[in-house]
């Protein structure tokens, strides 16, 4: 093990994991150790949010900035064997996009952001109810009071693959790897760097820290009297068992924004389905009221009683599963858990420096960590050894824009006289 590290990496989920690689890929072309990248996880790698993730990977986005960032980490998943030194072939699907109709025919917002996405060179454009039905399977059902769009370059992954791939890629990296290993501290030097990570196990020195600990983060870097704003919002997961004796059919990804749910062909004909993140400032907030991870740190996101999917939530997807697919009329439940999106107060990304402690990194995925990774990792290695093009659009996502008074504007959206039915849609 390194006397010193030059960077220790806090977190072993995809973001942790994807800066380690990209940071340590970095040294060994400079001639330095690579195994003076340490990456630390309190449990085991790619054991949190990580192992529950949909494998979905694709480019459109509300957002102009993270659109921008979400194209550079597909083209990279594309060519991750050269990244991550690691084969991980994905299923090239494309996504089926389904909003509603609004009076004019069409879905004005939707236009919009397919107008703005085609300007960023992202191939998302509306077709017809014919081409979609041309697209998905027989079993689909496609309404004519809905509008279609296209993404045909949307990927999706085995996630028990990618995680067998992260590990691959860490043990070729040479990195440092700590398992079941807590940090419980931090030491400063006289010119306020981080100088030391203590754990449970050893104190290590290094020259620079990456917070990657998502939902962790807020209880880890309360230590240094920084304050992460991230909370967490469940999000079910369910798998529909279909007939092994119907035709295999390939099905794009489905993106059902009329009734809210994401679905994707899974393992032995299964139809995995889940939600996407709540916008609504109202809905954001509760997570935040109730400061569950100020408390108790994120170790309930690990605890059994916390996974399971109860029979209410099961009927409900049930109930919204029938709506768009016909063979799911007689439903046979295969599975299904109860995961988390890590969410900041805007929803957005917090990346790179800390604004108090200049070594610090920050890395948070805010619900969307993976499609992200390889983007987000070769970022921070940007960030910590040399500025790049991806740097330049993380400035973006700084976590220097929670400064000042916004948290207090962000409670006057919703319980204060600043709040009207106006702000909240401009949530959506």
């Amino acid at each position: 093990m390194a006397g010193k590290f030059n960077t220790v990496v806090v977190g072993g989920g995809c973001l942790g994991i994807a800066t380690a690689i990209s940071l340590a890929a970095r040294l060994r072309k400079q001639g330095k150790d690579p195994s003076s990248i340490c990456l630390i996880d309190k449990f085991v790698l790619a054991g949190g949010l990580t192992a529950r993730h949909s494998g979905i990977v694709r480019s459109a986005n509300a957002d102009a900035g993270a659109a921008k960032l979400a194209k550079a980490a597909s083209e990279m998943w594309l060519n991750i064997e050269n990244i991550w030194d690691v084969e991980l072939e994905p299923e090239r699907c494309g996504a089926i996009w389904i909003a509603k109709k609004d009076a004019q025919g069409t879905n004005e917002k939707w236009d919009i952001l397919e107008k703005n996405l085609i300007k960023d060179k992202i191939r998302f454009s509306k077709i017809t109810i014919d081409e979609a039905r041309d697209l998905t399977p027989d079993f689909v059902q496609l309404n004519e009071d809905e509008v279609f769009y296209y993404e045909p370059d949307a990927l999706q992954y085995d996630p028990a693959d990618v995680r067998r791939a992260l590990y691959e890629g860490v043990r070729r990296s040479n990195i440092t790897l700590m398992e079941k290993t807590e940090v419980i501290g931090f030491r400063k030097n006289t010119n306020g760097l981080i100088s030391n990570v203590i754990t449970n196990k050893e104190v290590l020195s290094c020259d620079h820290v990456v917070n990657a600990a998502g939902a962790w983060a807020p209880s880890i870097f309360a230590k240094l009297s920084i304050s992460v704003p991230v909370s967490v919002e469940p999000v079910y997961v369910v798998n529909w068992l279909t007939s092994l004796a119907d035709k295999k059919v390939d099905m794009p990804i489905i993106a059902d924004y009329v009734n809210r749910a994401y679905f994707r062909s899974w393992r032995d004909g299964e139809i995995h389905m889940h939600q996407p993140r709540k916008r609504a400032i109202q809905q954001t907030s509760s997570a935040f009221a109730e400061n569950p991870l100020g408390l108790l740190g994120a170790d309930f996101l690990n605890d059994p009683s916390n996974q399971a999917l109860g029979y209410s939530q099961t009927r409900i997807y049930e109930d919204i599963s029938k709506k768009r697919f016909s063979n799911v009329q007689q439903t046979v439940f295969s599975s299904g858990f109860r995961s988390y999106f890590d969410i900041t107060p805007d929803l957005k990304f917090i990346l790179g420096p800390d604004t108090k402690v200049k070594n610090l990194f920050h890395c948070l995925g805010s619900g969307q960590a993976f499609k992200f990774a390889p983007a987000f990792g070769e970022m921070m290695a940007e960030f910590v050894l040399e500025p790049g093009r991806l740097s330049e659009l993380g400035k973006n996502f700084s976590i220097s824009r929670f400064e000042g008074g916004f948290m207090e504007q962000f409670w006057n959206r919703v319980t204060g006289q600043n709040y009207t039915l106006e702000t909240e849609n401009a949530s959506l």
